[in-house]
């Protein structure tokens, strides 16, 4: 990747308004390479316009307080990492290699240049198992103790196998991510040395990089979801014969169900590799995903798979590749992000307070909200592709935050020691509350939420040790059918703990003559040792709390499972000259 900008600025002044503007412009060339066809070698260059203003206004004859007001465009770098992913994954079929079937290196000393010619094509990829004996055959007269063509004695041709999965790609228009950020502020110094400042700021980003599945069954038309499709009785009806001696009929049982399978009826005994036609309730706990076998020679035909297995099977006739049963990723310009915040901060200058005393302080309090549709570029939506219904308060969301940090320099007497404090406060932060990765919804993705049917004030921590939820509590989360939508729980619904850590950092200077100074110092890591929960990555599996009464089961149920640092304390010098 090659980037290439031109940047012009000007500034004028009219009377007590100081005005800058500029533009940029810049051009960035992404070179798509085949290391094996370079005639597929592409350019994909694009032209990127970005402006930007600020204003600063002095309203105050002592020319101690400003106005000020800035916004600007701003995009983001490519992440070369997924581009080239994309890239090296667009021949289609990918040739993987079972190491297990070329030998060990002391019954074929072939094996290890063999692998280090073929790791040396990376990342190159080749199209189908005879590329690979084309490749081999030009490599392996070169390996040392090779005889003959190791294609044909090595024992590599059993090792090579065909792919149809591509694993990830871009969609050909990916948009480089953009924002849009205005800042209006006032600055004003009110008491000598003592100065406040107040700062509103808006960013809007779009664009943003989403994960999607290109290969997600599609619903045929007249469908509400895919639970409908599997249940309604007439055409198809709720029967599908996945086997040549087996068929399934799908229902939602009036009650959970911890299987899901039935032999005969929707309340027969389970089923067995014997049952003819099973019914598969799709009202059930079950997560197993294992898919019944389809007519293969030499497989049982009677197979029987788990619930989420055999519906993914009953609709993987509706595949845009049904070369493929699984995941296609594609990733596609397709997130936003908005945050707001007002920022309000107090700082003094450094000023004597007597007897060899002196300090200088900042404090900042921030009221903000901070919304996206996902974490990162490798996010998916629980229903594939539909990101606004994501849409809610980001993990890094904190209503509240606050920070307190200074300097005080004590005398001589006193060791002429320099503290500096940095105490930080956040309210509550978010969390995200899945089902264990469940794919109920049929759409290859483990994003699944719960239903819930109470307070979203009530989906929040608790400490360890504390009372066990209520069944009144747990009665209001379920499971949604399988082939439904999605669940009702919204993105990040939890309320997570408050976030709260003070520090210190404690030093002295040493002069070395006039050029030299040395000064030690102690840092001080959660000086108090603070317990300061936290849910990690902000996502939680309400599990089998909600599937049992037990309290064994229920104990740990919103109980974050981290916490911040511990205290350290960290010694250092530092030497200048």
């Amino acid at each position: 990747q090659t980037n290439r900008a031109w940047y012009v600025r000007d500034e004028v002044r009219v009377g007590d308004v100081r005005i800058a503007f500029g533009a940029r412009r810049e051009k960035v060339r992404q070179i798509k390479s085949d290391t094996f066809n370079p005639a597929q070698n592409s350019q994909d260059e694009r032209d990127l316009h970005a402006e930007e203003l600020g204003i600063a206004w002095a309203p105050f004859n002592s020319g101690k307080g400003v106005v000020r007001f800035g916004s600007g465009v701003f995009y983001n770098r490519v992440l070369l990492r997924t581009v080239a992913e994309s890239i090296q994954n667009q021949g289609g079929n990918q040739v993987s290699f079972d190491t297990n079937s070329i030998g060990t290196s002391a019954s074929d000393p072939r094996r290890t240049g063999v692998l280090a010619a073929i790791g040396s094509n990376f990342p190159g990829t080749f199209s189908s198992a005879e590329d690979v004996r084309a490749m081999l055959a030009r490599v392996c007269p070169t390996v040392v103790g090779a005889p003959a063509p190791c294609t044909t004695s090595i024992g590599f041709l059993g090792g090579i196998t065909n792919s149809g999965n591509p694993l990830r790609s871009v969609e050909p228009n990916l948009k480089i991510p953009v924002s849009y950020q205005y800042n209006v502020g006032f600055e004003r110094e009110f008491i000598k040395g003592w100065v406040f400042e107040a700062n509103f700021t808006v960013n809007k980003t779009q664009h943003l990089w989403r994960d999607t599945n290109f290969n997600t069954p599609i619903l045929p038309s007249g469908y509400a979801d895919w639970n409908d499709y599997l249940t309604r009785t007439g055409s198809p009806g709720n029967v599908f014969i996945l086997s040549p001696t087996r068929r399934y009929t799908f229902f939602n049982g009036p009650t959970i169900d911890t299987s899901g399978l039935h032999d005969g009826s929707m309340t027969g005994a389970a089923c067995t590799v014997n049952t003819a036609n099973c019914f598969v309730n799709l009202n059930t706990t079950s997560t197993s995903t294992t898919r019944p076998l389809v007519s293969q020679m030499g497989t049982n035909f009677n197979a029987t798979g788990g619930p989420l297995g055999i519906a993914l099977t009953a609709i993987s006739p509706f595949r845009p590749d049904t070369s493929y049963d699984d995941e296609i990723s594609l990733i596609r310009s397709l997130g936003n992000n908005f945050y707001r915040g007002l920022i309000l901060e107090l700082r003094s200058r450094k000023r004597k307070l007597g007897y060899g005393f002196s300090s200088s302080f900042r404090f900042n309090y921030t009221l903000s909200s901070s919304q996206d549709d996902g974490l990162n570029n490798t996010t998916n939506a629980q229903v594939n592709g539909d990101f606004s219904s994501d849409y809610a308060r980001g993990l890094q969301d904190r209503r509240h935050r606050m920070a307190f940090s200074g300097t005080f320099d004590t005398p001589w007497w006193f060791g002429k020691l320099r503290l500096s404090p940095l105490v930080r406060y956040g309210s509550s932060g978010r969390f995200n509350l899945g089902n264990g990765g469940s794919d109920r919804n049929l759409d290859d993705l483990s994003t699944d939420r719960p239903n819930f049917t109470g307070n979203l004030n009530d989906v929040r921590y608790r400490d360890p040790g504390s009372p066990n939820p209520g069944d009144a509590f747990v009665a209001q989360f379920s499971l949604p059918a399988i082939g439904a939508r999605g669940g009702t729980l919204p993105r990040n619904a939890g309320i997570g703990p408050i976030f709260y850590l003070f520090d210190l950092n404690v030093t002295r200077e040493f002069k070395l003559g006039e050029h030299r100074r040395i000064r030690p110092n102690v840092q001080f890591g959660n000086i108090l040792n603070a317990t300061v929960f936290n849910f990690g990555a902000g996502f939680v599996d309400y599990g089998a709390a909600v599937n049992t009464a037990t309290s064994t089961a229920r104990r740990d149920f919103l109980v974050p499972t981290r916490t911040y640092r511990h205290r350290d304390i960290r010694a250092g010098i530092r030497l200048d000259f």
